[in-house]
């Protein structure tokens, strides 16, 4: 079976659309199936299966350049939910519907989905996505940082809101009257977002802007953290965020759906809702070593426990298949 997992156009190779899809590939190759990761262009042609990586920005253009609906799986990822959905579900709606298999990472996402088109109900499926565990795994060598260390990791742009995690950080330095630091790690995806960044940042030795790190660089960086903070808006479910749990790190994130999906609450991992929160949440734990020891252990162990990438593929390719005998699936 030769499968394109196509990408936005825009994906830096460290995005999350692309490391989804990079992942997928390595199983499918593993499964004995031809797997290519493609960014997105008109006349994309010579596939058993066209998975897009972002039902609005790949699906449905597929859709519109004629690709056989029936060979295509679109992937919800994100923004294409939690932003052109919700902003337009009806023109959405339209371009998306002829295509038969749709795939939401959590039941929240479908649930979203299904109430602006319940008639969606079967044909809309919920793999949850895999991380690495042999690469992102507590042990090993760290990054040398200065500490206490925040870590943010994601694209720059408005929906991570990555300018806003130099202000909590600030307001916690101030508050609690002790020397914190943040390390910004992730490509440059919106220049306006990036100028905020480097305004906040400057003249705050404290801000340390690290550009795109490798995927072997990350992990390092994720064992050095004192903290994970994530400071999106909106998100499907981030690749960071997993990766972070894998390493057993202690993450602090926004309250959304995306990011409830991953993280229990006091269980697995922190959530806040604004700054006043999120400065009650880090005195809270500061206090607890044994709680943060709990956190971090139970949050590497929700992930080595439900996100197999055996379990993620063996799923896809039944889609694929289907897609290929043009038979319905069952959720």
């Amino acid at each position: 079976m030769r499968v394109a997992l196509i990408i936005p156009e825009d994906t830096p190779p460290t995005g999350g659309n692309s490391i989804s899809a990079q992942r997928v590939q390595e199983g499918l190759e593993q499964a004995g199936h031809e797997a290519y990761v493609i960014r997105y262009e008109p006349g994309i042609r010579g596939y058993d299966v066209y998975h897009a990586w972002n039902a609005s920005r790949v699906g449905a253009r597929l859709v519109e350049e004629g690709i056989n609906p029936e060979q295509i799986v679109a992937t919800w990822t994100g923004t294409d939910l939690w932003q052109d959905w919700v902003a337009d579900p009806l023109a959405l709606k339209r371009r998306i519907a002829p295509i038969r298999y749709q795939v939401t990472f959590t039941e929240d996402a479908r649930a979203r989905l299904l109430r602006d088109a319940p008639e969606w109900d079967s044909r809309l499926v919920v793999i949850p996505p895999s991380v690495d565990i042999e690469h992102f795994h507590p042990e090993g060598p760290r990054e040398e940082a200065p500490h206490p260390l925040f870590l943010l990791a994601g694209g720059v742009r408005p929906v991570k809101r990555s300018a806003w995690a130099i202000d909590l950080v600030a307001a916690l330095r101030e508050r609690l009257h002790r020397e914190y630091f943040l390390a910004i790690a992730g490509p440059v995806r919106e220049q306006g977002e990036w100028q905020r960044v480097l305004q906040k940042a400057r003249g705050r030795a404290w801000v340390r802007l690290l550009g795109d790190l490798s995927r072997t660089e990350m992990p390092r960086w994720y064992r050095a953290a004192d903290y994970f903070l994530n400071t999106s808006a909106v998100e499907g479910v981030s690749n960071a965020i997993m990766e972070a749990m894998s390493s057993a790190a202690l993450v602090l994130a926004t309250d959304i759906q995306g990011n409830r999906a991953l993280i229990d609450h006091g269980r697995t991992g922190l959530l806040f809702q604004d700054e006043e929160d999120f400065i009650r949440q880090v005195e809270a734990i500061e206090r607890d070593p044994e709680k943060r020891a709990t956190l971090k252990a139970n949050a590497r162990r929700q992930i080595v426990g439900r996100h197999s990438l055996v379990h993620e593929v063996k799923r896809y390719e039944r889609l694929y298949e289907d897609c290929v005998s043009v038979r319905g699936c069952c959720r």
